[in-house]
């Protein structure tokens, strides 16, 4: 090899060799990978870059991870398997717009699963309002829960049908993935997938979020927005288009192989005893299920290779808000179906989602898909039916599929019938017969109706996938088949568990089904390659290949003949995959382990047959090894930013700057790749594009890298680049998995007794060679550690039944020459060649070297409590090769410090000395609980790798370091400890170092180990305990803390009475101790406390462990610069505002005015400025004039009583005082339009909900007046006009969507609280709650003594110089006053069956408790509350706070939804200054009024007493703090003389007290927090949120004034009147059956949503002949509202049985809608017309200019709260279209004025209306019958009429002549 590379070598090595000792830890093992072994050629970028020696013609080459022996040490030794857990899906439906339909009542039914809820009905609307909240609850493996699908229906019920209107569905996985994992007020489009033609049906808005078990959701606002744009807030993922079209999924079955053979219900197993082995008594048939909907093929009656050729096809969206889509092979039974195996197909990896040709759709295949499952042979019984459900990691090969999916976008409005459909047909008529099943009886086309119960619940729907046949792939050739070599070697079976020790084991090596030894004979695998040859010379077709069957494949010979592997005659080898049978062995003093003793390694060899797709390998493989390579560099950076070593950033540069280079490559490889395998046929669709999507992803990853990498330093520095180069290993990552499958994984299984016991399993990509060092697999030729386990349910602990040490290889035949290239040194084979044709039975190894391993086990942290008490008595086991020892026990701790060395001697390693040295077997350490009785308990694991000594180096000392342990896949803390190997030259051990012995025979880690200690001194202030429960049904009365740091015990003094007094009386001590100089070697510390009981006993309480001392490191504070240096000079003239910045702050809102006085801050370093708002100004104290100012205060009371009365008669519009809920809903506007993005210049411009609250501008006197500002009025009235042009500035707060701790931290800057526990830490959820005890409240202080210290320290403790005290407190109790405002909760969880809940308040305080049951507010999810409390309490007996929210039950207890615990004693000592927020203006009453007992300046003056800063020293227009100038307005007018007040000012300091120096904080605003609930019952799940404040008061300063107002507002009683007047252009709907006139009689009704009780109609207008309707009609509607939220309020009692009203909160939506009246049925509708009350079209003029697109247009919109009053024409509408005109005049007037001036409904009295001028036509014909002859029989008929009369007299006249005629006559004649 050419020294170059050699040269390269070293420089690479050079690079990391500083890091090579840390070649042990787990995390650090990547040490040296970026060493290289001499065999292969490396470069490094780095080098690259400097020799240039890359030149054109060779662009492929590579660096490559270094060349080892043993594959990459994993200290985790077994995951602990998926358990369920909770999760919940809480929705709320807020409303639906644009439904399709006429007239309907819509309903919302949302389904998830199994579950289904309903909102409640609206009638006759379009555009229903709900606002339901429903909260779904699901406990579930992580799997099955993402991939359930949520649906939204919507239905239209009327009498007892229901219609289908539209639905709407996605997974949980797209929301899960969305930010915050929920989406907020957005639009679900509906659609019927039963029609595809139709598109859109209508819009839902709703609130989804998903939740797991300590997620909390933020709580979104929800309002009805008229002018809301519905395509801009779509419900689907960012990056979606709006209008997805509709597609066709085509999964196409052709058929499967290798499943197991016999099934196992109980019936097949006598069927068995009766035929024998020989078939196969499976009857499979596959069933795909995607997004809610399944279908499946035909079933193929005992057949184990069974041949479909059936495609299903699914419709849907595209591109589907789905994410996985599942296969599943079923077994048929008489009873019941059993699942044979799963598979999900994830659509992120077989498609691209990116514009233009780089993306694609999802495709697959044709290709096969392999199933895991549990074991093939198991019983009946078993618990692992849910693994072939694809729950869990599968523990066999199951079979494998071949299928191919396909997706054909739908053109626009074509509905299913296309291009596709119409190529099936013809095939679906010639095929249906042949492609049966077995029987014949089924034909596949009709599949889905065969199946049980797979497809039952779809059948009949119209989106039922359909079944159809399709024609089979081509039949691959031979040539596309490989045969395949696996080899292994057994190096060493060790850990083998005693159970199965008693009889010999065997190991088991298969892939697929070759190589299962336990499986029936007749197996496609084990078929003689005789017959294969003989099938052959007699020319029969095969069906056997293992890609397709034979064209022929429907004739039932071929089909039911096994499937037989070809096998190419020139190689014959009897594949030879299990390992000889041994008995396992026992080392003395090793109770625990067997092992068998190898002397000659035994080999396995198992040869296979596969289609070659081995490119995908070789790719996967490609890409994995530039993203381990990544990874570690990556994480390299990671733990030196961790050590804050300035290195991070070069080594993170480096790292980008070589994966570029692979990158590069890469894509290099992949184009050639690409241009020589075109002309292949056998590259799949997806093979091509996932090459061309690698491409291009690797692409714009460089350009991310590069960019990355020439990044300047920025402020986040590396953290930010170590964030974005994690980013993008995830992407790189995503990139890995290929979906296609080839070859299947590798299991490896432990036999005993011919049972199977334990496996492995070993993803065969890992093994594969490849002559291309980069395409190699990461395992391939490697030593690999094994642990077996057993499969099915594991039982708790580590369940390892054996460790294996095997080389494996994996490759073609071709390539079989290379299975020993990489073997160890000092290993030969003992027979035959290293080809694939003899490959050998043993290996031998000459060599053999005595060692001695020493465990250096000095201590380890953070354990896992494995006793009730909280503790565990810790021992480790220590297992290499066959021997295995154990420490002491120590008990009840969880930081052991064993300082224990346990030496194992007499060990023969095999293998090349250089061999050992670099890759030495790995050490496991287990740690256990030890129990007197029973079991010990197992508590963590992890496996690290011996430093090696040879005999011929000079000794040096190893170093200690910590290792993680793990439990499952929980961490179990970490293990300090070192392991050394040496070598025992031939004169034997007394060239080792010697141990030193203490008694009972152990041995001491040596001095020259252990870490090198100093003195530190820690001190402790012992603050108090808090929240203790009780121990042993005992209250605790006299507890005491114990420090346990480094074996030395500091101890708190004795509580003596803990109820009444739980702080300590001596707060501080100290304790010296000896620490390791070395931080990140420093052990734990441990906080124990104990209770004292009668006759000297103590219990143990609980205890909480401290991992790192880090935190604790004093620093000391940084010199006050305050009376360093005199305040600059700074001229300031009074008058105008002094920057030009302050002139544009005139009528700016308070936003702008910030961002002003800021930047006059950065102008001139020490003057600010802070300016008052443009308003007008409050009023002053008077500090001195105290008589004065009661005379003031009542005067002014007067004048406001006054003021209040004169304006409600002088102007109605003003809706409501300003309260403090005003303040509120400005802070919820400013929030929202924060959230938006929107900069106001005033904020009255968007805030049209205020505009009615604050129309009159006079009443910008928001704050009390002042006496001088009334004054100036009275004056002049010029500055009245002034002021009431400028809009009002309501006062803000400032609102906090978390808790307050969330923002500010936990208040700990003065002490720290610490949780402690008690009880056994399982890995069960929920159980940190039952284990917690109580809390610790205390702080610690650690420093290095220097040597002179060290000599004094007695007397400083003595004398009291603690720093741990300093800004503390004094430790006395204290009296406070507490008010707790509760504003409102939100989210709840229900509580009653009907999905509602009756929510109250109830606060515990210590001992106070306040119950204000009497006060719930029924049937709301959303209450307002509006309650303030008011209690005393003494710190620090009484300082947590709990608030909870209980459910009304009228009959039995009240159920708990949820609390929330506040810490009040940390906010009352707090720097921040918790105790009561500071509102932005200081306002003397009114609604802003200052609520804290001292004033502004006051609190100024005291935060610089407490601090010790200089001032604040007051003079006109200025207050110098800490050297800093804040200038700002401190004269005010008052009573017509200006008064200085320095109150606004201090304030506006407060608030920027933060940059103050070296003490400044942020101190906490006015504000609300939102806290989120929780319940014992549903332990980490979110319950619904509370909005509340708490202030604290301290007893001892002047009382503060009466709690702020914040009862709920009461809805403000209104009357709507609605005259309607006329109609025009009605539709007529019904023909006259005599004239055939068209004609409607025309009415029309009308309601408010939600009042639909109180719907009023008019009159019938009969027979319309034109459309046009007379009616001068009156509406009266009264109704409840709220100004501020634009809501109507509606209370009424849901149905007979309800105790209380319910209210609900609407939109106020008029509804007006024009009828048909029919006398003998049902009315006919004709047209609707909805206006929202806020804002609707002005009407038109003339009913000529009154259109349909009026409604659509934004323009031109009135409110009626505004205009009162409103006439004119607006039109009806009917599905779109217009159907008739309405004339229509609106009056709003308040409930007062309606009382005053009421009015009659109809034409009643008051104020009639007068009768329409109607037609003559307009009459009703049941009624006047006469009138309807008139109008419509005799004017059209008349002269018909009289001529039919005239006949029928005449007629009538002539017969009764001849009648009487003969009579007369004959009389005459008789009478003569």
């Amino acid at each position: 090899m050419d020294p170059k590379p050699r040269k390269e070598k070293k420089k690479i090595f050079g690079l990391k060799v500083k890091m090579k000792k840390k070649k042990e830890t787990a995390n650090l093992v990547l040490a040296n990978k970026g060493a290289m072994d001499s065999e292969v050629e490396a470069f490094s970028e780095a080098s690259v870059l400097q020799e240039g020696e890359i030149s054109e013609d060779q662009p492929l080459r590579r660096r490559v991870k270094r060349n080892t022996k043993r594959a990459k040490l994993q200290t985790r030794i077994q995951d602990s398997e998926g358990k369920p857990e909770s999760f919940q899906i809480a929705i709320n439906i807020t409303e639906a717009r644009q439904l399709v339909g006429e007239n309907i009542d819509p309903s919302v039914v949302i389904e998830i699963g199994d579950e289904k809820k309903q909102t409640s009905v609206k009638e006759g609307t379009n555009a229903p309002f709900y606002n339901e909240y429903f909260v779904f609850d699901f406990f579930a493996h992580k799997d099955v829960f993402f991939d359930k699908i949520i649906k939204l229906t919507v239905v239209h019920s009327k009498m007892l049908k229901t219609f289908f209107v539209g639905s709407f569905k996605l997974d949980v996985w797209t929301i899960y993935k969305q930010p915050g994992h929920q989406f907020i007020n957005k639009w679900a489009v509906l659609t019927n997938p039963g029609d595809i033609s139709t598109g859109v049906k209508g819009y839902v808005k709703c609130d989804i979020s998903v939740s797991a078990k300590g997620d909390a959701m933020q709580p979104g606002p929800k309002a009805s927005d008229a002018e809301e744009q519905i395509e801009k807030n779509l419900l689907i993922p960012e990056g979606l288009p709006s209008e997805r079209p509709w597609a066709r999924f085509c999964v196409k079955v052709y058929r499967a192989e290798g499943l197991p053979r016999n099934n196992s219900s109980i019936m097949a197993n006598v069927t068995k005893a009766f035929i024998g082995d020989n078939t196969a008594l499976i009857d499979p048939y596959v069933v795909v299920s995607f997004f809610k909907q399944v279908g499946r093929t035909s079933t193929q009656k005992s057949s184990a290779d069974p041949v479909w050729n059936e495609q299903i096809v699914f419709t849907e969206m595209f591109p589907p808000l789905c994410q996985r889509l599942k296969i599943q092979v079923w077994d048929e039974g008489s009873m019941n179906d059993v699942a044979i195996g799963t598979h999900y197909f994830d659509l992120r990896r077989i498609s691209n989602e990116q514009d233009g040709d780089k993306g694609f759709l999802p495709t697959f295949g044709p290709a096969w898909i392999n199933l895991y499952g549990s074991a093939r042979n198991f019983s009946l019984g078993d618990d692992t039916g849910e693994l072939n459900e694809g729950i869990g990691e599968g523990v066999s090969f199951r079979g494998r599929v071949y299928l191919e999916l396909a997706v054909e976008i739908l053109s626009g409005g074509t509905g299913p019938e296309s291009k596709l459909s119409r190529m099936i047909k013809p095939v679906k008529d010639a095929k249906a017969v042949k492609t049966g099943g077995k029987d014949g009886k089924t034909p596949a086309g009709g599949g889905a109706g065969g199946g049980t119960g797979a497809a039952d619940d779809d059948k009949g729907k119209a989106g039922a996938p359909e079944v159809q046949p399709v024609d089979p792939p081509p039949v691959p050739t031979e040539d596309d088949y490989e045969s395949f070599l696996l080899f292994g070697t057994l190096f060493d079976a060790t850990m083998i568990d005693r159970k199965i020790g008693d009889k010999p084991i065997s190991f088991e090596f298969s892939l697929g089904n070759h190589g299962n030894v336990l499986e029936s004979q007749a197996q496609p695998s084990t078929a003689s390659p005789a017959v294969a040859r003989r099938r052959k010379a007699l020319d029969i077709p095969d069906s056997s290949d293992m890609f397709g069957s034979s064209p022929l494949s429907s004739s039932p010979t071929s089909s039911s003949s096994p499937l037989l592997s070809k096998e190419p005659s020139e190689i014959c080898v009897a594949s030879k995959s299990t390992t000889p049978p041994e008995r396992p062995l026992i080392v003395e003093g090793n109770r625990q382990y067997m092992y068998l003793p190898l002397e000659k390694k035994p080999c396995v060899n198992l040869m296979s047959y596969w289609e070659d797709r081995t490119y995908r390998l070789y790719n996967s493989n490609m890409l994995e090894n530039i993203a381990i390579l990544f990874k570690e560099s990556v994480s390299i950076a990671a733990e030196l930013h961790k050590k804050l070593d300035p290195a991070a950033e070069q080594t993170l540069r480096i790292g980008l700057r070589d994966f570029c280079f692979d990158a590069r490559n890469f894509i290099a490889t992949a184009e050639a790749k690409l241009k020589a395998e075109l002309k292949n046929s056998y590259l799949t669709l997806l093979d091509k594009k996932r090459l061309t999507m690698c491409k291009q992803e690797l692409e714009s990853m460089i350009g991310d890298a590069e960019s990355l990498g020439e990044r300047k330093r920025t402020a986040g520095g590396v953290k930010e680049m170590l964030q974005e180069a994690t980013k993008l290993t995830q992407k790189l990552c995503f990139l890995v998995e290929e979906p296609q499958h080839t070859v299947p994984d590798m299991f490896v299984w432990l036999l005993s007794n011919n049972k199977r016991v334990a496996y492995a399993r070993v993803r065969t990509r890992d093994l594969l060679y490849s002559s291309n060092q980069e395409a190699r697999g990461i395992l391939c030729g490697k030593i690999l550690t094994l642990y077996l386990k057993p499969p099915g349910k594991r039982p708790a602990g580590l369940s390892v039944q054996a460790k294996l040490d095997v080389y494996l290889w994996f490759g073609t035949c071709s390539d079989s020459s290379h299975m020993l290239d990489d073997l160890p040194a000092g290993y030969t084979p003992s027979t035959g060649g290293i080809d694939a044709k003899s490959p050998p039975l043993y290996l031998l190894c000459k060599e053999q070297q005595a060692f001695q391993l020493r465990c250096h086990m000095y201590q380890a942290r953070g354990l896992i409590a494995a006793d009730n008490t909280g503790l565990s008595d810790p021992f480790a086991r220590v297992t290499f090769l066959s021997h295995s020892q154990i420490t002491n026990i120590i008990s009840q701790t969880l930081s052991p410090t064993w300082n224990q060395c346990l030496p194992m001697s007499h060990l023969l390693l095999s293998g090349d000395l250089q061999y050992i040295q670099e890759e030495p077997p790995h050490v496991v350490v287990e740690v256990y609980d030890d129990d007197a009785l029973g079991k010990a308990e197992y508590l963590g694991a992890t496996v690290a790798i011996p430093e090696v000594r040879l005999a011929s180096e000079p000794y040096a000392p190893p170093t200690l370091q910590y290792s993680s342990l793990h439990c499952g896949s929980q961490p179990g803390g970490d293990l300090l400890a070192a392991f050394e190997l040496l070598q025992i030259s031939e004169s034997g051990q007394g060239s080792l170092p010697e141990l030193e012995e203490q008694e009972g025979g152990i041995y001491a880690v040596p001095a020259n180990i252990r870490p090198v200690l100093s003195t530190y001194r820690l001190e402790v202030l012992f603050w108090g305990l808090r929240e203790l429960k009780k121990v042993q049904l005992l209250s605790v009365d006299r507890p005491q803390v114990f420090i346990e740091c480094a074996g030395k015990t500091l101890r708190s003094s004795v509580i003596q009475k803990y109820k009444s007094n739980p702080n300590f009386t001596t707060p501080v001590d100290a304790i010296e101790l000896e620490l390791p100089e070395n931080e990140h070697l420093h052990p734990p510390l441990s906080i124990t406390v104990v209770d004292w009981r009668a006759f000297g006993r103590s219990t143990l309480v609980g205890n909480h462990i401290i991992n790192n001392l880090k935190a604790f490191k004093y620093t000391p504070p940084p010199p006050h610069a305050v009376h360093s240096h005199k305040p600059p000079q700074v001229t300031l003239t009074p008058g105008p505002p002094l920057t030009p910045e302050l002139h544009r702050a005139e009528g700016l809102s308070q936003d702008a005015v910030e961002t002003c006085s800021t930047v006059a801050l950065t102008n001139q370093d020490f003057l600010i400025t802070v300016e008052e708002e443009a308003q007008p100004p409050p009023a002053p104290p008077t500090p001195k004039l105290e008589p004065k100012k009661k005379k003031v205060s009542s005067s002014k009371s007067i004048r406001r009583s006054t003021k209040r009365r004169r304006r409600t008669i002088a102007d109605e519009s003003a809706e409501s005082v300003i309260d403090w809920w005003s303040k509120y809903y400005a802070s919820v506007d400013k929030q929202v339009n924060q959230k938006e993005g929107i900069q106001l210049p005033s904020v009255f411009e968007k805030a049209s909900p205020y505009h009615s609250l604050l129309s009159d501008g006079i009443d910008s006197l928001v704050s009390s007046q002042s006496e001088g500002d009334k004054k100036k009025k009275q004056k002049g009235k010029g500055t009245v006009e002034l002021s009431s042009t400028l809009p009002t500035k309501i006062v803000r707060l400032q609102l906090y969507n978390k808790e307050l701790e969330a923002e500010f931290g936990p208040f700990d800057d003065w002490v720290s609280t610490y949780e402690l526990f008690r009880g056994k830490a399982n890995e069960e959820e929920g159980t940190s709650d039952e284990r917690f005890v109580g809390k610790f409240k205390g702080r610690f202080c650690l420093y290095k003594l220097s040597d002179d210290e060290v000599e004094d320290g007695d007397d400083v403790i003595d004398t009291g110089h603690f720093r741990v005290n300093r800004g503390i407190p004094q430790n006395i109790s204290v009296q406070v006053l507490i008010r707790v405002y509760i504003v409102s909760a939100s989210n709840l969880h229900p509580a009653d069956p009907d999905g509602k809940a009756d929510p109250y308040i109830f606060l515990r305080l210590g001992k106070n408790e306040i119950k204000d049951r009497d006060n719930y507010i029924p049937k709301q999810l959303n209450p307002v509350f509006g309650r303030s409390f008011e209690m005393q309490a003494t710190f620090p007996q009484e300082s947590l706070l709990s608030v909870l929210i209980y459910d009304y039950d009228l009959v039995g207890g009240d159920d708990l939804i949820g609390e929330t615990r506040i810490d009040l004693e940390n906010r009352f000592y707090s720097r921040h200054r918790a105790t009561c927020g500071l509102p932005t203006e200081y306002s003397l009453g009114g609604y802003n009024a200052w609520r804290d007992c001292l004033k502004p300046s006051e609190l100024l003056s005291k935060l610089c007493r407490d601090n010790g800063v200089d001032g604040p020293h007051f003079s006109p227009g200025r207050i110098i703090v800490a050297d800093k100038v804040f200038t700002g307005k401190t004269l005010f007018m008052h009573e017509g003389e200006p008064v200085e007040s320095y109150e606004h000012l201090s304030l506006k300091i407060l608030h920027r007290w933060a940059e103050i120096p070296a003490v400044g904080c942020k101190l906490v605003p006015e504000h609300i927090e939102t806290r989120t609930l929780y319940n014992k019952a549903r332990p980490g799940m979110d319950q619904g949120q509370v909005q509340m404040w708490v202030d604290m008061f301290p007893m001892d300063l002047p009382h503060p004034g009466p709690p702020v107002d914040i009862s709920p507002r009461k809805p403000k009683g209104y009357e709507l009147r609605i005259i309607i007047w006329n109609t025009e252009d009605v539709i007529l709907e019904d023909s006259n059956f005599l004239t055939g006139q068209q004609s409607s009689d025309i009415y029309i009704k009308g309601w408010l949503k939600g009042l639909e009780d109180d719907r009023q109609e008019t009159d019938v207008h009969y027979n319309s002949l034109t459309g046009e309707g007379n009616f001068n009609w009156r509406f009266v509607f009264p109704f409840n509202y709220l100004p501020a939220e634009k809501v109507v309020v509606v209370k009424k009692r849901d149905h007979i049985f309800s105790l209380d009203k319910t209210e609900q909160k609407l939109p106020a939506i008029l509804i007006l809608q024009v009828w048909d009246f029919e006398t003998l049925s049902s009315d006919d509708f004709l047209g609707t017309l909805e206006l929202d009350l806020h804002g609707f079209p002005r009407g038109a003029k003339t009913a000529k200019s009154c259109k349909a697109d009026m409604l659509s247009e934004v323009t031109d919109r009135i409110s009626i709260f505004q205009q009162k009053r409103a006439r004119g024409w607006w039109p009806f509408s009917k599905s779109g279209e217009l159907t008739g005109k309405a004339e229509a005049e609106f009056h709003l007037v308040t409930a007062e004025e309606a009382e005053k001036n009421s009015v009659g409904k109809a034409r009643k009295e008051p104020e009639p209306l007068p009768k329409p001028n109607r037609p003559d036509t307009s009459f009703s014909w049941f009624v006047n019958p006469f009138k309807c002859f008139f109008h419509l029989v005799w004017r059209n008929y008349k002269k018909y009429i009289i001529i039919t009369l005239v006949l029928l007299i005449t007629v009538l006249f002539l017969a009764l002549l001849f009648y009487t005629l003969p009579g007369a006559i004959s009389q005459k004649i008789i009478n003569g």
